[in-house]
């Protein structure tokens, strides 16, 4: 099971390098299919489900997780729910958010 599992993998990643992965239409496709409800807005992480950004899993772990999550509370997507170019967009999205500023850069909020 786990050569099939390895498989689908090199499968989704070999598809998914065949076109440019648009974050925009990312954005959209994680929205749409609810990625939100679990991960939060901006793939914060939630108590339902990890975080996922700033700096995502590589894109071919994402891709076998999505389509290989039974073993989770995550219900597994299929391609024919979320196909490769989906997968390769949610990742280019997953990628383009920044991290928050860090503590010491954040202004003070009151001034005595």
């Amino acid at each position: 099971m786990k050569k099939l599992t390895f498989a689908s993998a090199l499968l989704v990643l070999s598809c998914a390098t065949a076109f440019a992965a648009d974050p925009v239409r990312g954005r959209q496709v994680y929205e749409k299919v609810g990625c939100y409800q679990c991960h939060g807005w901006q793939g914060q992480g939630a108590n339902t489900g990890p975080k996922l950004a700033p700096q995502p899993m590589a894109a071919d772990a994402l891709a076998s997780f999505i389509r290989n999550s039974q073993e989770t509370l995550m219900p597994a997507y299929s391609a024919d729910l979320v196909s490769d170019r989906d997968v390769a967009d949610i990742h280019a999205y997953l990628v383009s958010i920044k991290p928050p500023p860090a503590a010491k850069d954040l202004p003070l909020l009151m001034q005595r």
